[in-house]
């Protein structure tokens, strides 16, 4: 759009911030979605000249393809808001055929003149009185049954905060406040609302209000800015309803940066306020818990949680290093140590193999335990340290009562969810993992990893063909996706599709992520369908891999199991179990560890596991 200075534009009744995208009747401000306020500004800043459709297509969105059907659309709700020339009102926008728009409303606060009626000819008033009089009940008819359906409150269960415009000229910090916000919203109980991960995928894509609701399975959408300047954030909400794009509600927050954190509980209470939510006293409670915080404490946190959500090892170490900065600079600050634990957590897991669990699990528990110290009320602490409990200390009663903190407080916490199914699988309670997972996908259906994890349930369960199901959905939404064409092959595996198996774990190994899954897989697939000297290679190259970089034991011993080799299965079994390796709580439900359910020794090693997983 052309730079239109920091003035304003009245026409009417109505007045436009050129900056801010903001549209006043009187005082009261008209919701409108960023893409609508700035077709209404360019139509405005060129007022009496006729705008081409492809002209405007490319200052409302100059860097996307979008079909004339989404610039009509635009003209519609402006229409509908002005009100535009019913009943002998104002008409503000003209239609050009064939060309474009024109707006042609008066840029002045008066209303226009009203035109004089022209008089009755003699004789025609009681027909005239008559002609018109049905049809002007009927007019009235219409437009109260249409006043009180409009006023009739919106039930909404559910919502996306859309990714906010950034017009603080920091990506990293608007996606921080988006976060925040979604994160607040989601400690309300009775609203389920989408994480992050998900809500991001929007960002950049013009999709109409209903098409995105449908595709999430949401009721309403929440938009909005962010600005900042002077120590001080300003941010503006605007609440939709999905199905039908109307606008609910709209309002402007503006607060000193260190107090951001309470910024965020403002905006949500005030969703949940007009949407109808009872809050109960505890939510109240979580909501108005907050403490000020340094700016550049809380930016380096949101920093480290973006690079932590891409999951590869890099972006997790540069996770790291802007937690620590986090903690540097606000030392009693609670959520940088939970993320920094996370990451900890995340490099030692199976997938990542980054770190071997004896050198970044205490690190993980160091810092899950100063977020719990710092504070007892953060979901994201709690949800760290039931990790840290089950996947290192083993003690399965332990991570349960930090799970069912984290979710007690913030019910919509996606990866307490999550995290809360690998217990249950710890537990060799599939079915209820399965339960458990998919409440964390309920809150973020496109997270890749949260996908992946519904189908790691499923094959947990013995449920291969609806793991391969799942596991093919999660690869529509990311082909490349190494993990999730590993995590493929291993239920191809099990159905004893070798050929289908095998092609998913070379695949693997073409793309970013574990090499040692990816082969491990392999040599598996391989054994299994009786190409033993080609298994044998595969294990050569893994032991040439492990000479740089770590190996879960765990691996061996599932290929020397497809080997039939039960007692060097055994033996890495239990180099597995000195490794502290998160593999070891799940035996009673591992498909691959069948192989040597019967050796001798297997019991004895789940015996061992169990004396650490349930005597605490």
């Amino acid at each position: 759009m052309p730079d239109l200075g920091k003035g304003s534009y009245a026409f009417g009744p109505f007045r436009i911030d050129a900056v801010e995208r903001l549209l006043y009747r009187g005082d009261e401000m008209i919701p409108l979605t960023p893409k609508v306020a700035d077709t209404l500004l360019a139509l405005v800043s060129n007022a009496g000249r006729v705008l081409e459709k492809d002209d405007l297509i490319k200052m409302i969105w100059p860097d996307s393809f979008v079909e004339e059907g989404g610039l009509a659309r635009n003209i519609s709700i402006l229409r509908k808001v002005f009100e535009d020339g019913t009943d002998g009102g104002t008409q503000y926008i003209e239609t050009i055929p064939k060309r474009g728009y024109r707006f042609v409303g008066l840029t002045a606060e008066t209303p226009p003149p009203v035109e004089p009626k022209p008089t009755a000819q003699p004789g025609a008033k009681r027909r005239n009185r008559w002609e018109w009089a049905i049809p002007a009940l009927l007019l009235v008819a219409v437009l109260v049954i249409g006043y009180y359906r409009l006023r009739q409150p919106v039930r909404i269960n559910s919502l996306v905060v859309l990714p906010l415009n950034n017009l603080a000229n920091d990506a990293a910090f608007t996606d921080g406040m988006h976060e925040a916000l979604i994160n607040a919203l989601a400690k309300i109980e009775a609203l389920r609302v989408i994480s992050q991960t998900s809500a991001m995928a929007y960002q950049g894509i013009k999709k109409p209000l209903p098409v995105i609701a449908r595709e999430l399975n949401v009721d309403a959408v929440v938009e909005g800015s962010v600005q900042q300047a002077g120590g001080r954030v300003r941010v503006n909400v605007q609440l939709f309803e999905a199905r039908t794009e109307r606008p609910l509600w709209a309002n402007t927050y503006d607060s000193d940066l260190h107090d951001v954190l309470a910024l965020q509980s403002q905006m949500a209470a005030g969703i949940a306020h007009e949407i109808q939510l009872t809050l109960t006293p505890r939510e109240k409670e979580r909501l108005a818990d907050s403490r000020r915080v340094d700016p550049e404490a809380w930016l380096a946190y949101a920093r480290g949680r973006f690079y932590w959500n891409k999951r590869s090892p890099e972006s997790i170490q540069k996770g790291i290093e802007y937690f620590r900065n986090a903690i540097a600079k606000d030392p009693g600050y609670a959520a940088p140590y939970a993320g920094l634990a996370d990451a900890y957590a995340l490099l030692s897991s199976n997938g990542a193999d980054a770190l071997p669990p004896l050198k970044a699990m205490p690190l993980a528990k160091a810092a899950a335990l100063k977020a719990v110290e710092l504070d007892d009320r953060l979901a994201e602490g709690h949800t760290s340290l039931g990790y840290v409990r089950l996947s290192y200390d083993w003690n399965l009663a332990a991570a349960q009562r930090e799970f069912q903190r984290a979710t007690e407080l913030n019910p919509g916490y996606a990866t307490a969810h999550h995290w809360y199914a690998h217990y249950w699988l710890a537990m060799a309670e599939p079915e209820k993992a399965v339960e458990e997972i998919q409440r964390a996908q309920m809150r973020d259906p496109l997270s890749l990893v949260i996908n992946v994890g519904v189908g790691w349930c499923l094959y947990h369960a013995r449920r291969y063909d609806a793991a391969i199901d799942q596991y093919k959905a999660t690869l529509a939404l990311d082909p490349d996706f190494a993990l999730a064409h590993s995590v493929l092959g291993m239920a191809y595996e099990q159905k004893r599709s070798f050929p289908e198996a095998i092609a998913e774990f070379k695949k693997a190994l073409s793309l970013p992520g574990s090499a040692s899954l990816a082969l491990a897989g392999l040599a598996s697939s391989y054994a299994l369908a009786g190409r033993v000297s080609e298994a044998r290679e595969v294990l050569r190259q893994l032991d040439d891999v492990a000479r740089t970089a770590y190996v879960p034991a765990a691996y061996r011993s599932a290929i020397y199991a497809a080997l039939g080799e039960g007692e060097a299965s055994l033996q890495w079994a239990r180099r597995a179990f000195e490794e502290r390796s998160e593999s070891m709580i799940y035996l009673r439900t591992e498909p691959w560890a069948d192989g040597i359910r019967g050796a001798p020794g297997f019991q004895d090693l789940l015996r061992l596991v169990g004396e650490s997983a349930f005597s605490n």
